[in-house]
């Protein structure tokens, strides 16, 4: 696997660590940037999803090995949400509600299962940005891009609903920053996979594109949506229009 790759999925899975960074920087404040950066997220993943991953699954196999793919990375997804819980940052469990008093333990707890939560919702997207790269630098970086937009107020979230269980600010962010280590390890795991079997590319190609187009419709725009529908459609646009001028002129 090259050296590059690793290095783009790990940026990108260091974005859930930034996005505890700003937590602990801007406090609420730093509420206000999460639905345009869902929104942005969303809109190029879908447009990477439909312009570049799922035609380039079929050019590199069949519309069957595609569709299956497709399939099988929803499923992937699902998975994910039904065994792990997680984190969603407008919820009841949000980064910024003031904790009961008294409540302090339980809400680390809730705090260190959502990490996990996030860590193993990283899996499936590293597999996405790891397909993604090795079918082209510029695919995996706009992948890798829209993942780490959408690991940021992930990890604000993350950062501030354990800060609140009672856990000091360096390790609230050091838990947040590895959450999103396991997306590398998603990347590596589609690079064997794919060194390993030539002839499944199209279907790990289309198998990321269902993953991300799970994260897309089950979390992205139903959370930016509900945080902020006007910023929400902005970051959208702006990340559709982004997505597509990346795409014509790389």
């Amino acid at each position: 696997m090259p050296d590059y790759n690793l290095a783009v999925s790990i940026l990108s899975g260091l974005a859930t660590g930034l996005g505890g960074l700003l937590a602990l920087a801007a406090g609420r404040a730093g509420a206000g940037v999460m639905p345009a950066l869902l929104g942005m997220s969303a809109g190029i993943g879908f447009t990477v999803i439909f312009f570049d991953l799922m035609p380039g699954a079929v050019r590199a196999g069949s519309w069957t090995a595609a569709a299956g793919g497709l399939a099988a990375g929803i499923v992937l997804g699902k998975a994910a949400d039904l065994v792990f819980p997680h984190l969603h940052a407008s919820g009841s469990r949000g980064a910024y509600r003031p904790a009961p008093a008294g409540a302090g333990g339980n809400l680390l707890k809730t705090g260190y299962l959502f990490a996990l939560g996030v860590a193993m919702h990283n899996l499936p997207e590293g597999l996405a940005v790891g397909a993604g790269l090795e079918a082209g630098k510029e695919l995996g970086l706009l992948l890798a891009a829209a993942i780490g937009l959408h690991n940021v107020p992930e990890g604000m979230a993350l950062c501030g609903v354990i800060i609140l269980g009672g856990t000091g600010r360096a390790a609230a962010l050091a838990v947040s920053a590895g959450a999103g280590l396991m997306l590398p390890l998603g990347t590596v795991l589609a690079g064997v996979w794919i060194a390993a079997i030539p002839g499944m590319f199209s279907f790990i190609l289309a198998l990321g594109a269902g993953a991300m187009l799970y994260v897309i419709v089950n979390e992205l725009v139903p959370e930016s949506r509900r945080m902020h529908p006007a910023q929400a459609g902005r970051g959208m646009a702006a990340g559709a229009l982004i997505s597509l001028a990346i795409s014509l002129f790389l």
